[in-house]
């Protein structure tokens, strides 16, 4: 395949506004999507408010056990990892796992797939975090948020999701703005116990006009 007809790695993820998906296909082919190995990617801003937050959370007495969802090659999930948390990373690629795995050995990591809700009642996770996946499983959100509602209702302890997304402007974002495209249209979705939330802008030369939003719940 030559130079100009070589895929990007978001072909693998959207592409003409749909869902592609193919994200075992996308860490086959490609070593480091999104960059993630970069420090401003595994702890940029938003990211940094969140470690925060758990560490407000755990000092509570109310965070035992995390889990990441859509870990990728576990770059934050390490970083949660080293900042004194318990805290499994949950990707639906093998290929993924298997490099997370790798290049993070003291980490925990499990493939699942984003609607197995079992898998993560199994670990009783007190935190659900999940960091720039959301556009990629809206299809499975409302069962998610169904699930982590009775989850949440059959336990003793408090049970809190953090939830890291980039949003874009009408022309930029095409897929999923029927349910939501900002800030407020994510917490009206979510419809959650909100401890906090606010976006911050991020421009890159990559996507200039991105803002990064982000929110602490109790559910």
């Amino acid at each position: 395949m030559n130079k100009a007809t070589k895929p990007h790695y978001q072909d693998y993820v959207i592409k003409d506004g749909a869902l592609v998906g193919d994200f075992e296909g996308l860490y086959q082919s490609f070593d480091d999507p999104w960059f993630q190995s970069m420090p401003n990617h595994a702890q940029n801003t938003r990211k940094r408010i969140a470690i925060d937050w758990l560490h407000r959370i755990k000092n509570a007495g109310a965070v035992d056990r995390i889990i990441e969802l859509g870990c990728g090659l576990g770059h934050f999930t390490e970083h949660l990892r080293s900042e004194g948390f318990s805290v499994t990373g949950v990707d639906i690629s093998k290929t993924a796992i298997e490099k997370a795995k790798e290049i993070n050995p003291k980490c925990s990591f499990l493939q699942g797939k984003f609607a197995e809700f079992s898998l993560y009642e199994s670990l009783q996770p007190d935190v659900f975090v999940m960091a720039e996946i959301t556009w990629y499983v809206l299809d499975d959100l409302d069962n998610f948020l169904l699930n982590i509602n009775n989850y949440a209702k059959n336990r003793a302890k408090p049970t809190y999701l953090i939830h890291l997304l980039a949003t874009y402007p009408p022309g930029v974002q095409k897929y999923g703005r029927d349910k939501f495209s900002d800030l407020s249209g994510i917490l009206n979705y979510f419809n959650l116990e909100y401890i906090e939330a606010g976006h911050i802008i991020t421009p890159s030369k990559e996507d200039p006009r991105a803002q990064g939003t982000y929110f602490i719940a109790s559910v």
